[in-house]
C-alpha cells in the first residue's frame, strides 16, 4: 500500500460522506458557488520524523471544518451536534488506496468553533518507508568488491 496524501483527502471525504451523504464536502477553497452546510478539509503545519531503518513517521494535521448559514437561530446547537458525532465517528479514518483498506488513528482530536465555524482538528501518524536510493544487489556487489580484497575499485 501506498501513502498519499491526496488518498488520505478521498479517505477522509468518503468517511464524512457516509454520515452525512447530503452535504458536499469540498477538499479546496472554493471562491463561488458554495452551498451550506458543507465541509471543507485542509491540511495543517505537518512534519516527519526519522524511525528506525528506512522507516519515516509523518505528523499530518487535518482541519475539517464544518459551515452553515450564516445567522440561524440553531447554528451553534448544529455545531455541536456535528462536532459530537465527529468525536465518535473519526477515531479512526479509514484510508483507502485501490481496494486496499487500513485504519488510521485520528490523535489529538479537538474542536472548535471559531467565526461560526465549526474546526474539527486532529493528526494522523502513519509510518511510511522511504524508497531506497541504490537497489540492494547493487549495494551487496559494492560490498562484496570491497571485502573481496580490501581494495575500493
Amino acid at each position: 500500500m501506498r501513502f498519499t496524501l491526496e488518498n488520505l483527502i478521498n479517505s477522509i471525504a468518503g468517511q464524512v460522506k457516509e454520515i452525512w451523504p447530503e452535504i458536499p464536502v469540498y477538499s479546496n477553497p472554493n471562491q463561488q458557488g458554495t452551498e451550506t452546510p458543507c465541509f471543507f478539509i485542509f491540511f495543517m503545519p505537518s512534519d516527519m520524523e526519522s524511525r528506525m531503518g528506512r522507516r519515516m513517521q509523518k505528523n499530518i494535521g487535518v482541519d475539517l471544518v464544518y459551515i452553515t448559514k450564516r445567522n440561524l437561530p440553531n447554528a451553534y446547537d448544529s455545531m455541536v451536534s456535528v462536532a459530537d458525532v465527529l468525536d465518535y465517528k473519526m477515531e479512526f479514518v479509514e484510508y483507502v488506496e485501490n481496494k486496499e483498506k487500513q485504519k488510521l488513528r485520528a490523535l489529538e482530536r479537538e474542536w472548535k468553533i471559531d467565526d461560526g465555524e465549526l474546526h474539527y482538528q486532529f493528526y494522523i501518524k502513519p509510518i511510511v518507508s522511504v524508497a531506497e536510493t541504490i537497489p540492494w544487489i547493487e549495494e551487496i556487489e559494492k560490498l562484496e568488491e570491497k571485502i573481496g580484497d580490501g581494495i575500493y575499485r
